[in-house]
């Protein structure tokens, strides 16, 4: 066998470091094949054996490709062709981040190790020794594969008959606005990593969801569970079928007396974004046009990024002029998106994501800030809801190098949500912030926004109370993506992914 122990060695080394997976049957199958030789009388023996080399190295990627938490190939794939293909630089940075001086450091002295072994020890039986030794270890980390499919199967059978419904308005309208701050990338474990949980931007909220689960990990995926809020929480696969007309947040909203509007700070076309929104709800609402504002950043593709402030500021304007009673806004912002860089730094790439993450993430909070104080001035009564897509990633984890998101992890899915009301009634009132600790998802923003519809909250004192915040609905933990799905179950969460079987996740590969 020689040096292909070290395959083996170090693929047991990053195992029992959470890096990789260990599918133990194909690999002691595949170190039998190492094994296999022809007898030295066959006259083929060097075509077989240059035969079996290359076979052996394309298993070798192959296996090496299965027990990583990488999506299969073809998913892989066709995410780039559906998606567009990043710009070199981004691609560069992206490889950059899977390069760690320890564990290189640490397979060097396994290479060694095995190098040196090789001369005084037969390989293969340390090799078959060694993944024998594994096969108790798996056994017992084995969960009840049925048991939890059960629990799952479950819990989206009870979300099925789960529906918010919105009233129809009175003689008198709603009386305010709704802004909806869709916030690209930005989760509790990114506002860690740039020490800004705590930031005084959280203190202007009045509810702070401090459980929310954004579900998924993707934009696509995220803006159509936003949009479809009004129901409960659906399978990925079911996001691309039509639901009811009830499903959809703006065709309630309208219902519900708000004139709907889009807005972004982007074109919209990657991931054909723009058209998940005009599919699920808004597609009497085309986007307000934000070619002529400032230029901000750019993308990973290199499409333009305009700057947040002036792009809220603009829509308000509209706002203002259209004299409309009762608005209702979904903005969506990608300021904060893994890649973006300010358009005349031909080496972003090569910068510290974090410093770079911390200076776009300032400056939005100053951005949302003065567009707050801006709507403020004007006297109306608006209640803006501040919620990111999901997280970005900023410190990886052993499952997943950092800006890789496939694999939805409650660190990616568990956001800042805030709620904010702004009006004569608030402004210049201190906030007496309500926290909601218990699990939630956009079911529990819809049941808001549809109590506040049917009572304004700038009219009656009924919602900060406990029984308001008690009969805000709670949603058990699922989040899912297309070829991965992460639930937790009891106290223990669980991965369902390309391998089609359960597994439990250890605390090391959830943080």
């Amino acid at each position: 066998m020689g040096l292909w122990g070290f395959y083996f060695f170090g693929k047991l080394f990053l195992f029992f470091k959470g890096y990789i997976k260990f599918d133990v049957i194909y690999n002691i199958a595949f170190a039998i094949f190492l094994t296999l030789q022809p007898s030295r009388d066959n006259r083929y023996r060097n075509h077989i054996e240059l035969a079996k080399s290359a076979v052996a190295l394309l298993l070798a990627v192959a296996l090496l490709w299965h027990d990583t938490w990488f999506p299969s190939p073809v998913d892989a794939v066709n995410d780039v062709l559906t998606q567009g293909m990043p710009t070199k630089e981004y691609v560069y940075s992206f490889l950059m981040r899977y390069y760690d001086q320890k564990t290189m450091l640490a397979l060097g002295m396994i290479l060694a190790a095995c190098w040196m072994a090789n001369k005084y020890l037969k390989m293969s039986t340390m090799v078959m020794m060694a993944l024998v030794a594994v096969v108790p270890l798996k056994m017992v980390n084995e969960p009840d594969a049925k048991e939890i499919s059960q629990a799952v199967d479950s819990f989206f059978d009870m979300e099925q008959t789960r529906m918010i419904h919105f009233k129809k308005p009175g003689a008198v309208g709603p009386g305010f606005d709704i802004v909806i701050l869709h916030v690209c990338s930005l989760s509790w474990d990114d506002l860690k990593a740039v020490e800004m949980e705590n930031d005084p931007f959280w203190r202007q909220f009045h509810y702070m969801f401090a459980n929310f689960n954004t579900a998924t990990t993707y934009s696509g995926p995220s803006v159509i569970r936003l949009l479809r809020g009004t129901c409960g929480q659906q399978r990925h696969e079911s996001l691309y079928k039509n639901q009811p007309n009830e499903c959809y947040l703006f065709r309630s909203l309208e219902y519900a007396g708000f004139s709907t509007y889009v807005t972004m700070n982007h074109d919209g076309k990657y991931g054909s974004f723009a058209s998940q929104i005009s599919q699920n709800g808004l597609a009497d609402s085309p986007p307000m046009p934000v070619e002529n504002l400032p230029l901000y950043l750019k993308m990973f593709d290199d499409s333009p990024i305009y700057d947040d402030s002036a792009t809220l500021e603009k829509w308000w304007e509209n706002r203002m002029a259209s004299k409309r009673e009762a608005v209702a806004l979904y903005y969506n912002t990608v300021s904060l998106h893994d890649g973006t860089h300010k358009s005349n730094d031909k080496e972003w790439w090569k910068r510290d994501r974090k410093y770079q993450y911390k200076e776009y993430l300032t400056k939005m909070f100053d951005d949302v800030t003065k567009f707050f104080k801006t709507v403020a001035a004007s006297g109306r009564n608006v209640v803006v809801v501040f919620a990111p897509e999901h997280g970005m990633a900023l410190r990886g984890s052993v499952m997943q190098a950092s800006g890789l998101r496939d694999i939805p992890l409650p660190k990616l899915t568990n956001t800042p949500v805030g709620v904010k009301f702004i009006g004569p009634a608030f402004n210049g009132v201190k906030v007496n912030q309500k926290i909601i600790y218990k699990p939630t998802s956009y079911i529990a923003l819809s049941f808001m926004l549809s109590k506040f519809a049917e009572k304004s909250p700038f009219l009656y004192e009924t919602y900060s109370g406990a029984v308001f915040l008690d009969s805000i609905p709670q949603t058990d933990f699922v989040a899912e993506n297309e070829s991965s799905l992460i639930a937790k179950v009891g106290s223990k969460h669980f991965y369902f992914g390309k391998e089609g079987k359960w597994m439990e996740l250890t605390e090391n590969e959830l943080k």
